[in-house]
């Protein structure tokens, strides 16, 4: 059994020794990952920060490299069992359809999780609205087999506002879906966005 952690940077670095697999990191250009990890980023040509994989270094892992399409980094790691992770953040003023998922997703090897920042809204994923990408999400999904493992557990709690969301998704291929649980961890004190866990039950 092995835990992939899907988290939003803040407040991890007193807890990343507890990680096996750290995604999306903000990261300045010139910062050196923490002291036995690998950090990949996107090599789109595009600025670092929105996505990221740090992968401790007794993990096994090959990079994929995705020179266009969505902001990812992907890399096929050896856990119980071989499985491609993808780090994906698409912000609201990124692009993105039908087919640039599609042309992603079919340059990853698979089974595969995409975990990241989709900012999309729908009540799929339990989120309290929904918009058009949240629909066109709930439409690629549903059409090509993937399965979003989002729980009832809101991603991100406001402690200001009250508010909370779940833009931060996980999506599984089918054959692996069944295997995955997925939990979230809330700060609400300090309205970070939650640590995310994925465990594989293989």
């Amino acid at each position: 059994m092995d835990t992939v952690v899907q988290w939003n940077l803040r407040g991890f670095r007193s807890n990343f020794e507890e990680l096996k697999l750290q995604q999306e990191c903000r990261l300045g250009e010139g910062q050196l990952p923490p002291r036995g990890f690998t950090l990949l980023f996107p090599q789109d040509g595009s600025p670092r920060g929105e996505a990221a994989l740090l992968i401790r270094n007794e993990t096994r892992f090959s990079e994929i490299v995705l020179k266009t399409g969505p902001h990812a980094a992907a890399a096929t790691i050896s856990l119980e069992k071989t499985l491609t992770i993808c780090s994906l953040s698409l912000p609201l003023n990124t692009p993105v359809s039908k087919l640039s998922l599609a042309e992603l997703l079919e340059r990853l090897p698979k089974p595969f999780l995409v975990l990241g920042y989709f900012n999309a809204h729908s009540p799929a994923w339990r989120d309290s609205r929904r918009d058009g990408r949240g629909r066109m999400l709930e439409e690629f999904t549903a059409e090509n087999d993937f399965i979003i493992l989002n729980s009832e557990e809101q991603a991100f709690v406001h402690s200001a506002y009250h508010s909370t969301s779940a833009t931060d998704l996980a999506v599984a291929s089918l054959s692996i879906a069944a295997e995955c649980s997925w939990a979230a961890h809330s700060d609400r004190q300090r309205s970070l966005p939650s640590i995310l866990n994925i465990v594989l039950e293989f």
